[in-house]
């Protein structure tokens, strides 16, 4: 991989060896994309769940053990590399959308993921999933979360490192969030976004109570 903590890749179909098929840009036909900074542990955990359906179990799951049911053995193929998982997602999403427009349909467990989606959507989905990054990972992106009260009251800057400390290390931005949405001026439950110490900095944006950062000034 080059170097690079995060891989984006396509599982793929590598069809019936005894049907001729024509030559295209895979070896087989992609029918799931992902990322991960843990390739190879990702992929067993792909071929573990398939052995193990449930009536939860995911489409790709679903998919995989169709496949091993009928002597095929499903193949990864590299598409991409991050170097931070905010820029894996956007690569994951960029793949998604190009399998799609070159018709190939995908096992995704998100139907919005598994379909074309305008700019609007593509921004939602992004927003969404990197709301659902580990705190590690945002801590070494230097991400913060940013609360702004309805109210008016002073944004408040949330560094993720500080709540992360002594906390499991599946600790999800979202949670983080959740617990430091109150205002302190109203109480009342406040908006959230996140955004990067070095952004705030340079509009020369000032921490509230909850940002451990100093005075950009």
């Amino acid at each position: 991989m080059r170097g690079a903590p995060y891989a984006i890749y396509a599982l793929l179909d590598p069809g019936d060896p005894n049907q001729f098929s024509e030559p295209g840009p895979f070896d087989g036909t992609p029918f799931y994309v992902g990322q991960s900074c843990k390739i190879e542990d990702r992929i067993a955990a792909h071929l573990r769940s398939s052995q193990h359906l449930t009536a939860d179990s995911r489409l790709v799951h679903r998919h995989i053990a169709w496949l091993l049911g009928i002597g095929r053995l499903p193949r990864v193929a590299i598409l991409d590399t991050a170097q931070t998982r905010s820029q894996s997602l956007m690569a994951e999403l960029r793949w998604g959308q190009h399998m799609l427009r070159a018709g190939f349909e995908l096992a995704n467990n998100s139907s919005d993921f598994a379909k074309l989606m305008s700019v609007s959507e593509l921004e939602f989905w992004l927003d969404h999933s990197r709301a659902q990054m580990l705190a590690s990972d945002a801590i070494r992106e230097d991400i913060a979360i940013v609360h702004t009260c309805t109210c008016g009251h002073e944004d408040r800057w949330i560094d993720p490192a500080e709540h992360a400390l002594f906390r499991t290390q599946r600790l999800r931005l979202t949670r983080i969030a959740a617990e430091t949405r109150k205002c302190p001026g109203c109480g009342n439950d406040c908006e959230w976004r996140l955004d990067d110490w070095n952004l705030l900095k340079a509009f020369g944006a000032r921490p509230g109570n909850g940002g451990r950062r100093e005075n950009p000034n």
